[in-house]
């Protein structure tokens, strides 16, 4: 196809003149010497302009189609190079007008992956990035920040999206002095945030604004954990130092003022007795909880018989029934599957939840435990994928827990009452331990309880396809 483009009638006519101009000379010249009538020097003109018109207006199209073609490649237009009928034939223009367009298009094509690259890196990165003015307006986010704090960020002030005085002066201080700079700090709301941010200026110039980049990441959870081992080193100690410190005064009295006396002697070896199988209780806890935080990203995989462990544990706890004369109840449905998990772990589930029921329940009463299978599973992401679930239930007659304790019971240390607890011989890690022990072997427990009637703790393991690869539905028991 044979480039066209107009061509403007003042450049034509120009170009004509200049054209022409050196057979107007040689008329202009013969019409002078009189070798050439007048007549004949105007027709002879108008011969040269016609014929000239003929060669140079097919070369300034193909000069105005070159023009717009290099002016759409400058504003990165997707344009085809033209087909030259003059210029084609000038040292190869087409062939290289070719080549310039290949060569055009692939560096478009690699800009735009570049490009594309750089904004899904930016947008997949997990830390919050906020780029803004010197104004403090928002330039651009990644996806991390519009997950925290909305869409539509662009064009709002910083502060209406993240009000924190110290986070504005530490952005102020870049701005002024150019200098990065690195601040934690606290973002109160319906979820409290802690923030560690990151502030630096933009290395080059840009277009669109920006100045600062910002990235934020968060170290709530870190914080958490931070406090929360501040708070075990503190509750260990005290848990630790209190029966200790019992020994130690009974340990000085027996030397001095009961030296002596038979009766005080007796009575303070008991006590000290107490305090230290108190303290080897709280250290053996303390053991299996940092062993079990070990391994806890290792899920278990071997065959676990569940009805053996609560047959096995509920023979361990027969001396505790007899010294407050409660009773021990099974309703344990005999078809139940095996699951995945350690075994010695699940005794401790079991171990601990049994003797709480019996520490707490009033005397002469029950501890029923049942282990049935269902397919009404707890609201729980971790049970998602499965369709069925060991449900293993402690039942006790005791107290009962009010409802605001119960989200706390599994912390270390918490105690609803803790004269109470020391005085039945509690650590206050038992529940933490089963909560990780849970963790670990993909499993939820659930509390339910009322004031005056007692508590049911219920612990869901998952049922999987490769254990029971036919599993009848007979075998469920009736939902309650």
């Amino acid at each position: 196809m044979q480039a066209k483009s107009a061509v403007p009638f003042n450049t034509l006519l120009k170009t004509l003149i200049v054209v022409s101009s050196p057979s107007l000379l040689v008329l202009a010249v013969f019409s002078l010497t009189g070798a050439l009538d007048f007549n004949y020097f105007i027709y002879g003109y108008i011969a040269a302009m016609v014929i000239s018109a003929a060669f140079v207006f097919p070369f300034l199209s193909n000069i105005s189609a070159l023009t717009h073609y290099v002016n759409d490649l400058a504003l990165d237009k997707r344009v085809h190079s033209p087909q030259l009928s003059i210029l084609s034939n000038v040292g190869e223009l087409s062939g290289a007008l070719n080549r310039l367009q290949r060569s055009w298009e692939n560096k478009r094509q690699e800009m735009e992956t570049v490009i594309t690259e750089r904004e899904i890196l930016v947008d997949t990165l997990p830390d919050i990035l906020i780029m803004t003015n010197d104004d403090k307006m928002i330039v651009r986010t990644n996806r991390a920040a519009r997950n925290i704090f909305g869409q539509n960020l662009a064009h709002r002030y910083l502060y209406d999206i993240i009000p924190n005085d110290a986070l504005m002066n530490a952005i102020t201080s870049v701005v002024e002095d150019l200098h990065g700079q690195a601040i934690e700090f606290h973002l109160d709301g319906a979820v409290i945030k802690d923030f560690l941010a990151i502030i630096e200026r933009f290395p080059i110039p840009s277009e669109g604004g920006i100045s600062i980049v910002i990235t934020l990441t968060d170290i709530t959870q870190q914080k958490r954990i931070q406090h929360m081992r501040a708070d075990f080193v503190a509750n260990a100690s005290h848990e630790i130092r209190t029966p200790l410190a019992s020994i130690i005064g009974f340990i000085e009295t027996l030397r001095g003022p009961a030296k002596d006396d038979e009766i005080a002697r007796d009575e303070f070896l008991k006590v000290m007795a107490e305090q230290a199988e108190r303290m080897s209780k709280l250290v053996n806890d303390l053991l299996s909880l940092s062993k079990i935080e070990m391994n806890a990203h290792a899920a278990p995989t071997s065959k676990v018989d569940l009805l053996r462990i609560i047959r096995n544990e509920k023979q361990n706890f027969e001396w505790a029934c007899k010294q407050k004369n409660v009773t021990i109840k099974l309703k344990l449905n005999e078809n139940l599957p095996p699951t995945r998990g350690d075994d010695e772990e699940l005794a401790q589930v079991v171990r601990n939840l049994v003797g709480n029921a019996i520490k707490y329940t009033n005397p002469e009463s029950e501890v029923v435990l049942t282990a049935r299978l269902t397919s009404t599973l707890p609201d729980d992401p971790i049970f998602r994928g499965f369709s069925r679930a060991i449900c293993f239930s402690v039942e006790d007659h005791g107290e009962g827990i009010a409802p605001q304790h119960i989200p706390r019971l599994t912390e270390r240390f918490y105690r609803v009452d803790t004269a109470r607890t020391r005085k039945v011989g509690g650590t206050g890690l038992g529940l933490s331990i089963v909560k990780h022990v849970l963790n670990r072997h993909h499993g939820v427990m659930t509390i339910d309880s009322e004031v005056g009637k007692g508590s049911t703790f219920n612990v869901y393991l998952p049922v999987y396809a490769d254990m029971v690869p036919q599993l009848s539905g007979a075998l469920l028991e009736q939902r309650k």
